[in-house]
């Protein structure tokens, strides 16, 4: 009688190839990934806005002709000087980075306890997705946003 083999199954590896995962190659991770995930991992963070996002919570409840006028200069200024937040910046050497993330944050929130938390979840996802070890995270909360008021409706 022949001797049935089951079929290989996904993720076994072919006969006479290691499996040793430090035989497999390496990874490179660029360094416009480190910036994109920690500016990905700061606007994460409760309390951090994206200013993209919140030009027209800048204005709160004033809708005048000014104001709007005003909030598009703004936009535009800010889209010409690369203002929009967050923003991240990195230093590498090897495996090891230095990370600078600059966020606008919501009003009223404490700009010391943002800034610990977005060094926080940066630090942590560098780690955990990049595969780098930060030796120093700086944060700076360069912007603060006001809240949109709440619609009030009348009955």
């Amino acid at each position: 009688m022949p001797s049935t083999a089951a079929p290989p199954r996904p993720g076994d590896a072919p006969t006479g190839v290691t499996t040793d995962p430090g035989d497999r190659g390496r990874l490179v991770v660029a360094d416009r990934v480190v910036v994109r995930v920690a500016a990905a991992a700061a606007a994460a963070v409760p309390g951090s806005v994206r200013t993209q996002d919140a030009r027209a919570d800048r204005t709160g409840a004033d809708r005048s002709v000014g104001t709007r006028v005003g909030t598009a200069v703004g936009t535009a200024v800010d889209s010409v000087l690369n203002r929009s937040y967050p923003v991240a910046e990195c230093t590498r050497a090897g495996n090891r980075v230095r990370v600078g993330v600059q966020v606008a944050a919501q009003w009223p929130t404490p700009a010391a306890d943002l800034a610990a938390r977005v060094r926080a979840e940066v630090v942590d996802q560098l780690s955990r997705l990049a595969g780098v070890v930060v030796d120093s995270c700086d944060v700076t909360v360069a912007d603060y946003v006001r809240s949109r008021p709440q619609d009030r409706r009348v009955l």
